[in-house]
């Protein structure tokens, strides 16, 4: 009886025994699945991180290819015109933000916008811009098309200058309206959109631009004053005005502008 008995313990421990087998088993493949997935799972943040690496040239790529190219042609047409003038060296720039020449309606900032427009020099405005952080592009246009040396454009003549720009750019410039006191061509405050979308603008936008008094100087008749640049003694010679931007009528003062690519 006893042998019987001590038969069935055994027995019973050595199930007891081959259960606690099967746990450990299951308990060492479960850490060894583990361990084995733990390189996988660093592979896919790495994948992840070269992914974004990806995305970031991709962007770049886009940026690089949605470049552009442009040519911007400022004609003096004034010849038969009621007041022949000639245009003067001037500033160009290309931009994100709104209003970086000058806001319409409100003074002149003292940034170099008034040299231009009361005597042509467009170098302090140009050195103004090139601080402004959302100005990708700044620079001045002095030398008449097919001329060596930096000078008025007289009617029939131009100036042309060239620029690379992406979508969301804008251009604006200015150029002195030379038999006047203070008066400039312009786009809008807020500059040309250089893109639709993706494709990017081209032909005569001579309608975008406008003449604007700087409301920096009294104004004389045009063609006539003896504080305009054809016939003042020296810079800045007129009475201070103390005014604000304005646009004033273009008509029989015209230039045309083309935009090439």
């Amino acid at each position: 009886m006893f042998t019987k008995k001590l038969a069935i313990l055994v027995a019973f421990a050595m199930v007891l025994a081959a259960c606690g087998g099967s746990d450990d088993e299951v308990a060492a493949t479960d850490a060894a699945g583990a361990t084995t997935q733990a390189p996988d799972d660093m592979t896919d943040e790495d994948m992840d991180d070269d992914a974004m690496d990806d995305e970031d040239m991709d962007d770049e790529d886009m940026d690089e290819a949605h470049s552009h190219t442009f040519t911007v042609t400022i004609s003096n047409v004034s010849a038969d015109t009621a007041v022949p003038t000639p245009l003067a060296p001037g500033a160009f720039t290309v931009h994100t933000s709104m209003d970086t020449l000058f806001t319409e309606g409100q003074p002149d900032r003292g940034e170099g916008l008034e040299a231009l427009a009361e005597d042509g020099d467009p170098s302090s405005l140009v050195t103004s811009l090139q601080a402004i952080e959302t100005v990708a592009t700044a620079g001045a246009f002095a030398n008449p098309d097919g001329g060596s040396e930096a000078g008025p454009a007289l009617p029939g003549s131009n100036y042309s200058f060239t620029f690379e720009a992406v979508p969301g750019d804008y251009l604006s410039f200015a150029t002195m309206f030379v038999q006047s006191n203070d008066w400039f061509f312009a786009p809008m405050s807020s500059g040309i959109s250089l893109f639709d979308g993706a494709v990017p603008l081209e032909g005569d936008v001579t309608d975008l631009v406008g003449l604007w008094d700087a409301g920096t100087e009294v104004d004389e008749e045009p063609g006539l004053g003896a504080n305009q640049p054809p016939r003042q003694a020296g810079p800045n010679t007129g009475d201070d005005q103390n005014g604000t931007i304005t646009m004033v009528d273009g008509s029989g003062v015209t230039v045309t502008v083309t935009v090439d690519q």
